[in-house]
C-alpha cells in the first residue's frame, strides 16, 4: 500500500510555492513564495508562515489569497484612484481651456 502524501508534501505541489521549511522554536510552517511574488512583495510579505497544528492546504491557499492577492488587489485599487484622479484633473484643464477660448 502506497502512503498517503502529507498536507506539507501536499502544499509543496502547488504552483506559487518555492520552499517549506519548518521552525522548531515557533512551531510553524514558512512557506517561500516563488517569482515574481517572492521580489515584488515587500520581504516581510514575501512568505506565508503557518502553525503546523491543524495545517492544511486550504490553509496555504487562504494564507495565499489573505497576504498576496489582497496585497497586489490594494496596488490595483491605489493605482485606479491615482488614474481617476489624474483623469479629473485632465478633464477639468481642457473643460477650463475651452472656457478661455
Amino acid at each position: 500500500m502506497i502512503p498517503k502524501p502529507s498536507e506539507a508534501a501536499n502544499a509543496l505541489t502547488l504552483e506559487f510555492v518555492a520552499d517549506l521549511s519548518y521552525n522548531p522554536r515557533t512551531n510553524q510552517y514558512r512557506i517561500d513564495l516563488v517569482e515574481p511574488f517572492r521580489s515584488e512583495l515587500p520581504r516581510t510579505r514575501n512568505f506565508l508562515l503557518l502553525d503546523v497544528a491543524g495545517f492544511t492546504v486550504e490553509k496555504v491557499m487562504n494564507a495565499f489569497n489573505d497576504n498576496v492577492i489582497n496585497f497586489y488587489q490594494q496596488k490595483c485599487d491605489e493605482a485606479r484612484e491615482v488614474f481617476k484622479r489624474v483623469k479629473r484633473s485632465q478633464d477639468s484643464s481642457s473643460k477650463d481651456i475651452m472656457n478661455e477660448l
